[in-house]
């Protein structure tokens, strides 16, 4: 939506905010063929030669050495570290298009985990981003382990994983109408900035939670009131999805939260003044 807010009896200026939109299912695909190579095992082929090749490991997130047989395999087999890397290390989401054109941006790590409902029995709904679908999908969790790409609704996990799509809005000058006014506005000179805040999943605002066993594995969790990833002692079952194995993951996840300023010299006038002003 397009906020107009006064700056002169004679002019007026446009702030254009910019929404984050789910783009449709039905018209996701997959990622280029380069990087879908990056998605397929290991396959060190039939044959018997022992060539030493790297490939891209989806679940570690990191380029592997691997002994190549010398035939077939698959396209997931490179010759030297750096040229895995540079192949995979960007997997990017296809373009989704609706009439528009949309932003193409890294996939996050956390999101190329394919779903994993853990070795627990219960049975919660929990949503995943999958890669190959390019979107998000409903899953069973069991309560314990998996892993990060575990979202408590959908949103999140959009929110997250998907493209950002424009709304059209930009920052330019545009007339608001005759009619357009302020009221109860006092008569102010000032530099104002309009704070646009974008959070974290919904995941990392759940509050520390030790777990229900008796082990002790050192785990991150995000902490809202110091906008930090702090180290807990997990017990190893139980607890939920604000469980990171690395301090590094934890904010990846949950420390993208930014603040936009867009720096504004308004004049505002109070309403009776710019009646006032039209009538003369």
């Amino acid at each position: 939506p397009c906020v107009c807010l006064s700056v002169c009896p004679s002019a007026r200026l446009s702030l254009c905010l910019s929404a984050r939109l789910s783009p449709p299912p039905a018209v996701a695909t997959w990622p280029p063929a380069k990087q879908r190579a990056c998605l397929l095992p290991p396959d060190d082929g039939p044959c018997r030669a022992l060539v030493p090749r790297w490939y891209y490991d989806r679940y570690t997130q990191s380029c592997q050495e691997f002994t190549y047989g010398g035939c077939h395999g698959n396209a997931n087999n490179f010759l030297t570290l750096d040229d895995c890397e540079k192949s995979c290390w960007t997997i990017k989401r296809s373009a989704f298009t609706e009439g528009e054109t949309v932003f193409v941006a890294e996939v996050p790590k956390l999101c190329r985990m394919e779903a994993d409902g853990g070795p627990c029995r219960g049975h919660l709904k929990r949503y995943a981003f999958n890669l190959s679908s390019m979107r998000c999908e409903e899953f069973i969790y069991g309560g314990c382990y998996g892993n990060g790409n575990n979202f408590r609704d959908l949103q999140s996990c959009v929110d997250h994983c998907l493209p950002e799509k424009s709304n059209g809005c930009s920052n330019q000058q545009i007339n608001c109408g005759v009619n357009f006014n302020i009221p109860g506005i006092k008569v102010a000179k000032f530099y104002f900035f309009f704070p646009l805040f974008q959070a974290g999943p919904l995941l990392c605002y759940s509050p520390k939670d030790e777990g229900l066993c008796s082990s002790s594995v050192p785990r991150y969790y995000y902490d809202t009131k110091s906008k930090s990833c702090k180290e807990f002692k997990y017990t190893g079952c139980g607890g939920n999805a604000n469980n990171f194995v690395t301090e590094t993951d934890c904010y990846n996840v949950c420390g993208k939260g930014k603040f936009f300023f867009f720096f504004l010299f308004l004049y505002f006038i109070r309403q009776k003044q710019i009646n006032q002003s039209r009538s003369q």
